[in-house]
């Protein structure tokens, strides 16, 4: 089992503040919990954060500039905690995205001038809903405005990115930070899973609240997978926005932006905004149908004001079976003594629910062995690699493949290191030989290392080694000794 900590919303309540200490003490205080889980809950293996870092600062406040670098700090202090506590520190297996509330309002306000009255278009809704417009209504001021300085309009997310490349930097990832991409690549579970983390905060600023992808960043996203030659047991997509809710609600994303993921393969979906933990499942019917768990997490920090009524502080833990086609959803709810428990109530009364999805399957509707396919094509590429004279790309191209058990792989390895003469590690390899030849290569390989003892130990007990080739090592050992005492 691959277990997953999924928080979402880390905005602090300035009303019901809580600091990083009393945060974190809880969640390990509930991490001990889990053991006692039935069922049982797998420490977790990685963590998704999935937006609203922060809380912002208000149009007009005061130092908003150090409020916004201060409460990143916070965040960074608080996350690099987590790391440390529940990864070992490793910040590969963290995936974080932006969230509405990681949206500078101040700076996106100082791109915008007001309209003046007179120069109000015509089609007012029309300039308002129309992809990537630049026009933006102020239901408070009852006025129109409009983003007239489109470069600074782009830093509103600047304190964002500067926090998230900071915590990546040197940071090992399948792609490097990019924050102008639209989204990010992570590899969980030794690369059998995929965590694609997409950007939903496209137009979003101190007017409008709407979520939305980068337009095309689902199908860059897909093309990446593609050209990467790389099958996954499971591909996750994370955002930020929900993707519904009440009619009178603008704050959401378009669920065909969802529909599109899964029509790219997407099995796993996680988000957070909402504050309120949640899952549902959608369905693209193409040629087979396909399908998509979606699952919300509730906010880790927010106080009574911006929580759902009836609703406390929440967390998730995504328990993915070995089969990578269901998993257990543990809602974690913060009750007395500001501790973690399991939600009791609702679909979650036992604390957790189940939710699965379609297999990654063939155009023939076979499941897709995303191991077998893997190394496949890694002994392909092993092949092509040796044949141009390229053996340092033949050892980094198997270094996944199981070669105690794939024989052509192993024979393509063992040819890779003898060309490039790295003697340690095709002993290494050969500790068990599979047949009479690997056994001279391994006399070949000890003679070259200077293990005379040892090559002629292995020698003299391989009776299957013809006479010529046991005449020609024992040759080789002879020469060597002689130097060795020169």
């Amino acid at each position: 089992m691959y277990s997953i900590l999924h928080v979402s919303d880390l905005h602090r309540s300035k009303e019901e503040p809580v600091d990083n200490h009393s945060l974190l003490a809880a969640l390990l205080a509930d991490y001990d919990r889990y053991a006692g889980e039935t069922p049982q809950i797998p420490p977790p293996h990685a963590i998704v954060v999935s937006g609203d870092i922060v809380q912002g600062a208000c149009i007009g406040a005061q130092g908003w500039q150090q409020s916004m670098m201060d409460q990143y700090n916070v965040a960074d202090s608080f996350l690099t905690a987590l790391c440390d506590r529940f990864l070992d520190g490793d910040r590969s297996r963290m995936v974080i995205v932006p969230g509405n509330h990681d949206i500078c309002w101040n700076t996106s306000y100082l791109a915008m001038k007001q309209v003046p009255d007179k120069e109000y278009p015509s089609n007012l809704y029309e300039v308002l809903v129309e992809p990537e417009s630049a026009y933006r209504w102020s239901w408070s001021e009852q006025a129109l405005f409009r983003i007239v300085d489109m470069a600074a309009y782009k830093e509103r997310t600047g304190y964002y990115w500067d926090f998230v490349e900071s915590f990546y930097n040197g940071v090992s990832l399948p792609v490097s930070i990019d924050r102008g991409r639209g989204f990010q690549l992570f590899e969980f579970c030794d690369r059998r899973v995929v965590v694609s983390a997409f950007d939903s905060i496209t137009g979003n600023d101190c007017f409008n609240f709407s979520g939305a992808l980068p337009r095309g960043s689902v199908g860059q996203c897909a093309i990446a997978l593609r050209d990467s030659e790389r099958s996954y047991d499971l591909k996750i997509a994370v955002w930020h926005h929900s993707i519904q809710g009440p009619p009178n609600r603008s704050d959401y994303m378009d669920v065909s932006q969802v529909q599109e993921m899964i029509g790219h393969g997407f099995q796993l979906g996680l988000h957070g905004h909402q504050h309120i933990a949640g899952t549902q499942t959608q369905f693209v019917h193409l040629d087979q149908s396909r399908s998509m768990a979606i699952v919300g997490a509730g906010s880790l920090c927010a106080g009574t004001r911006e929580l759902p009524r009836g609703v406390n502080r929440q967390y998730n833990l995504i328990v993915i079976d070995e089969d990578f086609l269901s998993a257990r959803v543990h809602v974690r709810e913060m009750v007395e003594g500001e501790q973690f428990t399991r939600k009791r109530n609702g679909v979650f009364s036992e604390g957790f629910v189940r939710v699965n999805w379609q297999p990654t399957t063939d155009i023939m509707g076979r499941r897709i062995d995303a191991q077998a396919e893997n190394e496949r094509r890694a002994i392909v590429n092993a092949e092509e690699a040796l044949n141009d004279g390229r053996p340092y790309d033949v050892i980094e191209v198997l270094k996944d493949v199981d070669i105690s058990s794939e024989l052509h792989a192993r024979k393509l390895m063992i040819e890779a290191l003898r060309i490039q003469k790295d003697w340690q590690k095709l002993i290494a390899i050969l500790q068990n030989q599979y047949n009479i030849e690997e056994t001279v290569i391994l006399v070949s390989a000890l003679v070259e290392s200077n293990s005379l003892e040892d090559a002629q130990t292995i020698l003299d007990s391989a009776a299957e080694i013809d006479r010529a080739t046991r005449d020609a090592l024992q040759n080789e050992i002879e020469i060597k000794k002689m130097k060795r005492n020169l």
